[in-house]
């Protein structure tokens, strides 16, 4: 798995920093029930790791179906971007299944955009 991080400048909520986890599947996955089900574990697993630490606190998700593959999204919102990320950093490599994922931390306006790897 190769976890990468995204700096991003822009969002709805300015107030807060945010951390945004993006995963591919390919078209179809959803449709297996194991697999659409497995999303929401994972969101219950993320959900209760963000809240109980008093990090952020979790906002939800978003599927998407686009032409080449299909996504969620789960959204976590909190004062420090890098805290959050820390947080969940640990689960998401203890899932090696997840093969194509990449994670937003959204700071302000004032921080440059930039891809870094989640690994080093």
């Amino acid at each position: 798995m190769n976890l990468t991080d995204e700096f991003s400048p822009v969002g709805d909520r300015q107030d807060e920093q945010a951390v945004i986890i993006c995963l591919q599947f390919p078209i179809g996955k959803f449709e297996n029930k194991k697999a659409f089900d497995a999303v929401f574990d994972l969101e219950e697993i993320i959900r209760d790791a963000i809240e109980t630490s008093g990090t952020g606190s979790y906002d939800g998700h978003e599927f998407r179906k686009g032409p080449e593959d299909e996504s969620v999204k789960f959204f976590i919102y909190g004062e420090d971007a890098s805290k959050i990320y820390n947080e969940i950093k640990p689960i998401l490599q203890s899932l090696p299944g997840l093969q194509n994922l990449y994670i937003i931390k959204r700071y302000s306006s004032f921080i440059d955009n930039r891809l870094l790897p989640v690994n080093s």
